[in-house]
């Protein structure tokens, strides 16, 4: 097993209610939070609330490569999301994840700062691949935030 913490924050030129906004709709979670432009995204379940339970598919070229099942287990509206993802491939267990977000007012914007604690159980390389969807998700929120 192999264990990270990684921090990343983001200004965005929208309010936290906004932003936060963008991470309670399941629909426009999914456009904005796959890992890359080549893996999309389809929705199984989607449950937003304190205890609710969200499940997402991760596809590439038609074929489903991980499941991601997501439980809140803390939600403040525009100030913070506390949940864990347990990640799989159709086969085994990957990792799990523990995800916290605050939206932070700052000026007429918000500062994300954004904290994932994730432990890889297979000694794949799913801790990289974590921050790396992370990072490239979080550049996507800003795009649509900009555009929207």
């Amino acid at each position: 097993m192999a264990h990270r913490t990684a921090q990343m924050q983001r200004v965005y030129s929208a309010s936290p209610a906004r932003v936060f906004a963008a991470w309670a709709d399941p629909d426009i979670r999914r456009l904005w939070g796959s890992p890359s432009d080549e893996v999309e995204v389809r929705n199984d379940a989607a449950d937003f609330r304190v205890g609710g339970v969200d499940q997402q598919t991760c596809i590439v070229g038609g074929e489903e490569i991980a499941t991601v099942i997501g439980r809140y287990h803390d939600i403040v509206p525009d100030k913070r999301i506390i949940y864990t993802e347990v990640i799989s491939d159709p086969s085994a267990l990957l990792g799990m994840s523990l995800v916290s977000a605050e939206f932070i007012a700052e000026g007429t914007g918000t500062r994300l700062a954004l904290t994932l604690q994730t432990i890889a159980v297979d000694g794949s390389d799913l801790l990289e691949g974590v921050e790396e969807g992370w990072v490239s998700a979080l550049d996507r929120l800003g795009g649509m935030l900009v555009t929207a």
